[in-house]
């Protein structure tokens, strides 16, 4: 998903402004003929009812894991929910990440409402920090950090919710390290662990699976090993999807091809 395009030059911009000089010469040429021509040459033209675009064809969605790729998917890392939960969903996020924002302020409420703290998803979080997000790496380190102290949740919240003082801070250590502090965490062992990098392989790994597994953008789901591409309306895929595993049921989220050509999330069909 790319901030900015780059433009530049290209060599046939030349001819082609010549030709539509040429063009829009001529087309000037014809308006008086057009308007004063004869009573022939103004009914003979025929106006054709213009006709409904076609409905994009549903294409193949993303290649299906093996079975050791989604037994490896959870790994190590944080779980929200019972170990033992018969739905297992892997997100793989970028704490600077507004889409990740979003579903961490509109979609992960209502899933840890009605299914992660009714036992029925346990949620796996995965580090994912995108490059040009210059801090979050940092923030997942924090995070790593605030785990090894048995607070990784409260630190999530915590780089979510304030996403915006950090973002583009220059001085985001301090900052998160202030975090730190007003959760109650051992600052010296948190400070250390943060200025150490201890865990930024780890959260590096994270990465390199996650895009082992076919994850190309933040937000990034699977549930009991399908993928789920972005943060998509709760109500129309999240919910049915985990009412459908929970009742024997099978699904598949429906893909089409954008006006980019690129393949989008449609539709969800339940068997």
């Amino acid at each position: 998903m790319p901030e900015s395009q780059n433009s530049k030059f290209n060599p046939w911009m030349i001819s082609t402004l010549v030709l539509a000089g040429v063009v829009v010469g001529f087309a000037a040429a014809q308006i008086p003929n057009l308007k004063s021509g004869s009573k022939n040459s103004q009914t003979s033209t025929v106006q054709q009812q213009p006709q409904a675009p076609k409905a994009p064809e549903p294409v193949p969605g993303p290649e299906p894991l093996s079975a050791d790729q989604i037994a490896k998917l959870p790994d190590d890392d944080p779980v929200f929910g019972q170990t033992n939960a018969p739905i297992t969903m892997v997100e793989f996020s970028d704490f600077q990440c507004p889409y990740c924002e979003k579903f961490f302020e509109s979609i992960l409420p209502l899933i840890e409402e009605n299914y992660i703290k009714t036992g029925k998803v346990k949620l796996v979080y995965r580090d994912f920090p995108l490059d040009k997000h210059r801090q979050a790496l940092p923030a997942a380190e924090a995070a790593n950090c605030a785990n090894e102290q048995g607070k990784f949740k409260e630190m999530h919240d915590m780089l979510f919710k304030k996403q915006q003082e950090w973002a583009e801070n220059e001085k985001a250590a301090d900052v998160f390290k202030e975090y730190a502090r007003t959760l109650g965490l051992k600052t010296k062992q948190f400070n250390e662990c943060f200025d150490t990098h201890k865990y930024q392989l780890e959260a590096k790994k994270d990465f390199i699976d996650g895009a082992a597994a076919g994850v190309d953008g933040t937000p990034g789901f699977f549930v009991n090993g399908t993928a789920i591409p972005g943060a998509l309306p709760y109500d129309r895929f999240f919910q049915p999807i985990f009412e459908a595993i929970l009742a024997g049921k099978k699904w598949e989220i429906i893909y089409k091809l954008d006006s980019y050509g690129d393949p989008y999330p449609a539709d969800l069909k339940i068997h």
